[in-house]
């Protein structure tokens, strides 16, 4: 089972690497935006973290340790003239899990300028963007999962569009009952063309480890979470998230989150609250240059 594990770790390595050297400048960086307020409130430390519908967008493979079929709808509440909504699916049969996420992000009013600088814009425009996204995973033991999400992402800006297809590839792997290993590579895929100018998607490498208290109860418990980040945008630098959530009774959940290495945000916080099978979840995300703060809301049904 040992050398499974590994020979699924550096499978994933031996994918990313080279995809990773060949990089250019990205494009599609919203399809960076995770879909969920509780991995948000975590600092989105989540790729070794299980229990709901919106872990599989950071490694599709936590997807094998979900016992329910789950709904889930968020809202992001961003700056005036931007709108950012997901619905994800999860449900399973046997051993396999699987489900479906759909994206949809629009950024209005945008400023029209010329190459000559002006007083007053020229005009506005638009900028619209949507994913539809497929993933299943298989428990193949009662301590491994793997697993995979294949996506479409379109993007229009102005007059200009450009679509591409994406591959997720993940391991998720149970060391003992309360540590939990996960690895997952991220955007994989064709490259979108605005024009006549072609983009990389924003591929990352995600390697997590989780720690949970009291596992195998069902009323509630600490989880302490940690991700390392390799990504192809920017200067290419490592990122680091780091995480926690603290969950009494199942009533409800406190959760913040830190993470080092990124230009606009670090710090994060949010809580959820459940009655029977519905779910709430929040998080606050504060910008570090006080522009955008964010706000996230979930709500989520289990069946």
């Amino acid at each position: 089972m040992r050398n499974s594990v590994c020979l699924s770790i550096i499978l994933l390595f031996a994918i990313y690497t080279p995809a990773l050297a060949q990089s250019g400048e990205s494009s599609f960086e919203f399809l960076l935006i995770g879909p969920g307020s509780r991995a948000a409130a975590m600092g989105e430390a989540s790729t070794a973290i299980s229990g709901d519908v919106g872990a599989p967008y950071f490694n599709p493979a936590s997807a094998g340790f979900l016992d329910d079929t789950e709904f889930s709808f968020m809202h992001i509440s961003y700056l005036t003239d931007v709108t950012l909504d997901h619905f994800s699916l999860v449900t399973h049969s046997n051993k396999f899990r699987y489900g479906m996420g759909l994206y949809y992000g629009k950024v209005a009013n945008i400023q029209r300028r010329d190459l000559v600088p002006t007083e007053e814009p020229l005009g506005t425009f638009d900028e619209h963007n949507f994913t539809a996204s497929f993933f299943w995973a298989i428990q193949a033991t009662d301590r491994f999962a793997f697993g995979n999400a294949i996506k479409w992402a379109y993007e229009k800006l102005d007059i200009s569009s450009a679509s591409a297809v994406g591959l997720d590839l993940g391991a998720f792997y149970k060391i003992k009952p309360q540590i939990y290993l996960g690895a997952s590579v991220r955007n994989i895929g064709t490259k979108p063309k605005f024009e006549t100018s072609s983009f990389d998607l924003p591929r990352e490498l995600r390697l997590g480890i989780s720690y949970k208290t009291f596992p195998g109860t069902t009323t509630g418990g600490l989880i302490l979470a940690a991700d390392y980040v390799a990504a192809n945008w920017g200067n290419k630098s490592s990122k680091l998230n780091i995480g926690s959530e603290y969950t009494y009774q199942n009533l409800f959940a406190i959760r913040m989150g830190y993470d080092f290495g990124y230009d606009s945000r670090n710090f994060s916080i949010g809580g959820g609250l459940a009655y029977k099978s519905y779910f709430f979840d929040y998080a606050f995300v504060p910008s570090k240059h006080n522009l955008s703060d964010t706000h996230r809301f979930t709500f989520r049904i289990k069946t």
